[in-house]
Order: C-alpha cells, then sequence, then structure tokens
C-alpha cells in the first residue's frame, strides 16, 4: 500500500493532533491543531517511525499482525490478469492526481501515456475524465481486448474501494472469487507446464479436476505440440490427447475441456513459445528509449546493480583476511541519492536483490545504527526500477517483488549496453575509486595500480567495520558533495532532494508499522503438496504441523509456500480455506539444527551427504546426521582456516557458524573509522592536486 503525507492534512502524533504545514526536504512542518498552536521540525523519516504516529489510512493497518495475500493464490495467467486490470484503470487514477495539481503525477502520465491518448501539443490537465475513459476503450479494442465502459468502471470503482479500506495489497480488488475457490477445491489440481526448451524452466500454471494419469497426457500434449511456432489449433491438441486416452484405455477428456484448459495459458506464455521473436520481442521488458533525464522527480527512477569492492577484509575474531565483500546499490537517478544498499560475501542473487530492495523501503536510522552526522533520509517505493539483465535480477520472484509487491514498474537495460545503467555504473566505479582504493587492504583496479603492495597484509577492516565506513561515506559525504550529472543550479544529491521533496511532495512509502508484513511479501514462494509422511518437503527439509492434518492430500494437489533463504527452519504456507499464510517449523531436521542455517550452509552439508551417498529420494536426514556433518564441516573449515583465504569466506557466507581456536585480535581499538574515512577522502584530494 503506497501512502504519502500531504500539506494541511491532519495527523496524530505523541497523543496529540497535528496539520502538517509543509514539507522541506526529508523534513516537516507540523502545527497542533490544540493549546498554543506552536509549530516545529521533525525529521519525517523519526515521525513516521514513531508508534504513536497515526495519518490518513496508517491506522487501519497498525493492528494488522497476520501475513495474508490473495494473489499468492493465483496462477499466473490470474495474476497477469489482474495486472492488466490495474494498468488499464491507471492512465484514470493518474488523471485524477493530475486534476489535484500532483506534479508527479503529470510527469508519469506523460512517460506512459501521452503518445497513447493524447492529440498533439493537448493538455492533460485540461482532458475530461469521460473523454480519456472513451479513448482508454477505444485503445483496448485496437489491441485486440475489448472493454465495455461498465466493465472499466467497476474496475475503477473496485480498486478505490480497496484503497478506501486501507488493503496492502489494492490489485487484490480485482481477484475474482471463482478464481479463488476453483483453486482452493480439493479435487482440483495443479499442473505445472515447463519450458519446450529449457525443460527445468516453469513458464506456466494450469488446473483440472483429470487425475494423474490424464494431467501427464495433457502435460506433454501442451509442451510437446501446442507451445511451438506450428501454430496448432485447440481442435487438432484435442484429437492428440483423445488419441493418447484411447491408447491407455482412459475416459476422453471433452473436446470442450481441452479448449478450456488451454485458455488457461497466460497470453505471454502463447506469444513466446508460438509467435517466435516476433511474440518474445512484444513482451520484453527492456526500454530501448530510455534515458536518465527521464528521472523528473524523487524515486521516479532507480538503478540497481551489484559489483565486487576492490578491497579485502578480515575476520573480526582473527584478524585473517577473507576476501572481497559484494556490495548491492540502488541509486535515484533524480537527485543521485542512495536508495538502498546490501553489503555480504554472497554472491550477486534474487535473495541478496530483495534484501537491498528492503533496505530502500523504509527508514534506516544511519545515526542510531552507524553513528552518522547526518540521517539517511531517501526511503519509499520507486515508481521505477531498472535493473541489468542477469538472472539474479530476471528472475520471477524479482518481477513479482517489484511489478505486484510495490506496484512499481521493473524495466531492464538491454544486454551488453552498460551505458543504458550509467549512473549505478559511474556510481560503483566512484565507489572504488574516491574511497575503497584509499582504504586499507586496497587491490586497486588492477595490477599496475596495485604495485607492490599486498593488499591481504595490509587488510585492517572487517566487513561490519567496511559497511559503517561505507554509510558514513554516503550519508555524510556523497550526499552533500558536488556531482557532475545533476544541473549547475543544483547539482547536490542531498539539496536536489530537498528541492525536489518540496516541489513534488515526499516519495510513496510503506507504514513502518507494516515491516514484517512486506518481508513476508517480499519472500519468493512456491507451490508445494502437503503428504501425510512428510507434509511439505524442500531441499529434503520437511516441514509439517499436526494442526494441519487437513491439507493432506495427493502430491497433485498443491499449496503456496514462502521461504527465507537466510533461515531454513521455516517456512510460511498459505490456507487454503483461507487468504492467511502461517509459519510452519521444520519437523525433520528439527529446527534446531536448522535455525540460523542458511541456505548456502545447507548446500555444503548436503555436498558432504551426497559424497557418503546418504542423500536419497525416499530416507530421511536425521538430526544426528545432519549434526555430524555440520560437525565435519567446521573441522574442515577449522582445519584451513588459518592457511586459505576460500576456507574463511566459506565460514563467513555461513554466518560465521565456526569457532576458530586462534588467538583472537581485536583490531577496532588500532584505529578510528572516521579518521580512516577522513584520511581515505585527504588521500584522493592529493590525488587530484597531484593530477
Amino acid at each position: 500500500m503506497k501512502i504519502t503525507l500531504n500539506v494541511d492534512e491532519e495527523i496524530s502524533f505523541m497523543g496529540r493532533k497535528h496539520k502538517l504545514i509543509s514539507i522541506k526536504g526529508s523534513y516537516v512542518v507540523l502545527q497542533r491543531s490544540e493549546g498554543d498552536h506552536e509549530t516545529f521540525n521533525y525529521s519525517l523519516e523519526k515521525l513516521i517511525s514513531d508508534p504513536t504516529f497515526r495519518g490518513g489510512k496508517l491506522l487501519a493497518q497498525a493492528e494488522k499482525k497476520k501475513y495474508e495475500s490473495i494473489l499468492e493464490k493465483l496462477p499466473k495467467d490470474k495474476r497477469e490478469e489482474v495486472s492488466w486490470k490495474y494498468e488499464i484503470i491507471r492512465p484514470i487514477l493518474l488523471l485524477s492526481k493530475i486534476k489535484q495539481n500532483d506534479v508527479r503525477a503529470i510527469y508519469e502520465f506523460s512517460n506512459k501515456y501521452d503518445k497513447v491518448y493524447l492529440n498533439k501539443n493537448e493538455d492533460i490537465s485540461k482532458l475530461p475524465q469521460e473523454e480519456l475513459i472513451s479513448r482508454i476503450i477505444e485503445n483496448s479494442k485496437n489491441q485486440g481486448k475489448k472493454v465495455a465502459r461498465a466493465t472499466l468502471m467497476r474496475y475503477l470503482k473496485a480498486y478505490r474501494d480497496g484503497m478506501k479500506q486501507g488493503t496492502p495489497m489494492a490489485l487484490e480488488c480485482f481477484v475474482k472469487a471463482t478464481d479463488v475457490d476453483y483453486i482452493q477445491r480439493k479435487d482440483t489440481s495443479a499442473i505445472e507446464i515447463y519450458s519446450p526448451k529449457h525443460p527445468d524452466v516453469v513458464v506456466d500454471m494450469i488446473y483440472t479436476k483429470y487425475g494423474v494419469e490424464h494431467q501427464a497426457i495433457i502435460k506433454e500434449a501442451i509442451e510437446k505440440k501446442f507451445l511451438n511456432t506450428k501454430r496448432l489449433k485447440p481442435s487438432s491438441i484435442f484429437r492428440t490427447i483423445e488419441s493418447e486416452c484411447t491408447k491407455k484405455g482412459l475416459k476422453v477428456i471433452p473436446e470442450i475441456s481441452v479448449r478450456s484448459l488451454l485458455k488457461q495459458l497466460s497470453p505471454k506464455t502463447l506469444a513466446i513459445f508460438r509467435d517466435g521473436r516476433k511474440g518474445m520481442e512484444s513482451y520484453t521488458t527492456t526500454q530501448r528509449g530510455y534515458s536518465e533525464t527521464a528521472a523528473l522527480y524523487p524515486l521516479h527512477i532507480v538503478q540497481i546493480d551489484h559489483t565486487e569492492l576492490d578491497i579485502v577484509v578480515i575476520d573480526e575474531q582473527t584478524g585473517l583476511a577473507i576476501g572481497r565483500p559484494v556490495i548491492t546499490l540502488g541509486i535515484d537517478v533524480h537527485t543521485r541519492m542512495i536508495w538502498c544498499m546490501h553489503l555480504s560475501f554472497d554472491a550477486p542473487s534474487a535473495n541478496k536483490v530483495r534484501k537491498a530492495i528492503e533496505h530502500g523501503l523504509f527508514p534506516k536510522e544511519s545515526i542510531a545504527n552507524f553513528g552518522t552526522s547526518n540521517e539517511w533520509g531517501i526511503f519509499g517505493i520507486p515508481s521505477v526500477i531498472y535493473l541489468d539483465n542477469g538472472s539474479d535480477f530476471t528472475s520471477v520472484s524479482v518481477k513479482r517483488m517489484i511489478n505486484e509487491t510495490l506496484e512499481s514498474e521493473v524495466r531492464y537495460r538491454p544486454r551488453r549496453t552498460p551505458h543504458y545503467g550509467g549512473v549505478i555504473e559511474r556510481l560503483m566505479g566512484s565507489m572504488n575509486t574516491k574511497l575503497i582504493h584509499n582504504l586499507p587492504g586496497s587491490t586497486g583496479s588492477n595490477i599496475v595500480d596495485r604495485g607492490e603492495r599486498d593488499p591481504v597484509k595490509e587488510a585492517k577492516l572487517t566487513l561490519k567495520e567496511l559497511e559503517s565506513i561505507i554509510v558514513k561515506y554516503i550519508v555524510d559525504i556523497y550526499h552533500f558533495e558536488t556531482h557532475r550529472g545533476l544541473s549547475e543550479d543544483c547539482n547536490v544529491p542531498f539539496l536536489k532532494f530537498q528541492e525536489g521533496v518540496e516541489s513534488f511532495g515526499n516519495p510513496y512509502f510503506i507504514d513502518p508499522q507494516l515491516k514484517e508484513y512486506y518481508h513476508i511479501e517480499l519472500l519468493p514462494s512456491e507451490l508445494k503438496p502437503y503428504t501425510r509422511k512428510d507434509g511439505v518437503t524442500k531441499d529434503h527439509i520437511h516441514y509439517r504441523d499436526e494442526k494441519l492434518s487437513h491439507l493432506i492430500n495427493s502430491r497433485e494437489v498443491k499449496y503456496k509456500v514462502k521461504y527465507d533463504d537466510d533461515d531454513l527452519s521455516h517456512i510460511y504456507i498459505q490456507l487454503p480455506e483461507s487468504k492467511e499464510f502461517i509459519e510452519v517449523f521444520a519437523s525433520s531436521p528439527s529446527p534446531e539444527v536448522l535455525d540460523g542455517l542458511n541456505r548456502y550452509t545447507w548446500k555444503k552439508i548436503k555436498d558432504i551427504l551426497r559424497e557418503k551417498g546418504k542423500i536419497k529420494r525416499s530416507e530421511r536426514l536425521n538430526d544426528q546426521l545432519i549434526q555430524k556433518c555440520k560437525e565435519e564441516l567446521q573441522e574442515v573449515i577449522a582445519n584451513s582456516f588459518k592457511t586459505k583465504m576460500t576456507a574463511r569466506k566459506m565460514n563467513e557466507r555461513m554466518s560465521g557458524k565456526v569457532e576458530i581456536s586462534l588467538p583472537s585480535k581485536k583490531l577496532s581499538d588500532e584505529f578510528d573509522l572516521d579518521d580512516l574515512l577522513l584520511g581515505a577522502k585527504a588521500i584522493l584530494s592529493e590525488r587530484e592536486v597531484t593530477k
């Protein structure tokens, strides 16, 4: 649910009513509604994070404790239908904001809809809503997806009613009750449709009442006969299925049922596999007309990317070098403020992207957490998030996270065109050259730059200390330096952000009290069966609860499951009789053995089991076996810890699970992080003078 504060709005804070007089960048001016009517400045971040704060629709969600999501119940084609309904009313929603002088809405409409719905030199602010509705209906007819005016108005009313009720996911209003009821029925099974070109990739999901033998025939006919450029007609697919059913002595599926099954396939799946290259191009999310100047207000466009930093960090306990960490950064293109950050030894992945985005959404409290002089004032929901084309960014979970959970737009830059992500690329380079290369343990950008220095021997900083320095550099230095990418009249990121907020209002944000809700909402999900013996099985771990015995069914009946790669001790499973997700703990191995265990560590443990021939499909992995493997893994790392940097990096990725018997070495007292940061800045200044 996107929320924004408006001037003249009345809020409740510290048990008293206040009026929001004005917005000054990351600060707001409040006036007490009673008593002396005193006015005072207050940090926006501290205001919305305060548990006593109530404003607008926040009150309705303050007491929400259970996580539930209707969208997670829907198959792919139904979710895309929900997104289409939202997109078709979006111009009308923007027009309403434009009529209220919302400048951001004007820019958003201009970027997406000017050429579609406006005539040359036509002023959108003077366009009547009824005329826009007529043009939307005409445009939908031209695109082959006709929509009636009454239907369009029903979508609009449903969305606005959902917003009034304070629903976190407003798009849920577009879900048909029949869609949810159908997939909840116990006699209905899900068939996963795999890509004909990549048999390990699920591209769609259909639902049927037919049994396992029929499902195998349906699945094969769709994957091998229907999803290809031969473009066979449904009648031909029916004859194929009819023939196979007859051969196996099964009841023939009626042609009308076959056609109904094929209609469940999403238009995107059909276009990509039946229309060939033309179909793929019509559904690509790469925006080839993108330019950096298109960012017109704070958090209009954010670019996100990863890079391995040019510095070696050390183990916190022993002082031995670990290796180079990977940083994920997101930058607001309009202001050049850093929106999000995540630093770890984890390789680029969808999970790392999720953590970075979650960091950007909520207030960061950098003064309390990192001792910065200023607050890290930028947070909230971007309108557009630009990503690289790597697999860690293009995964289904990342797309859903951005498009559906945040109701933002995800775009991908074309392959082999780094200039399309120029802002984030320059930030990564600037981070290394202006800061990292001037810290102890820097590897330099290349061998020549490194010279005869030995980064491993010079390394002094732990990962936590490096993170603290980077945060202080971002918040207290980078945000206040002049930036060549900004206009000369306002070329400092912090000032550009202040100016942008005063002109366009603060970015949409999420009630911090819903942080736990959105943490679960952003987790990836899968469809899994719940069996009598094992409950839900994922990656050789069984999750079971006696209270969920009513979920027991055949393996073809599947339930939506959410999981966290950072803690394998539990999952979240969606109950079929409601839209609620509940937490389910592991039954084998036990949650005590798995507590805090991440996916990386679990894979290492399974490698040991696989080498010993202990992993079999039907065999349970008991606590004793897992504990023994954990000890073996710890022993392997401990034996190599002193001599091999790979062992130390492995331990770090395992969240430091291995207890090392080497003498501990405290280095944090030998230098001051602030002095080190200032020293790095001084070194950079000397180099620039020399040049």
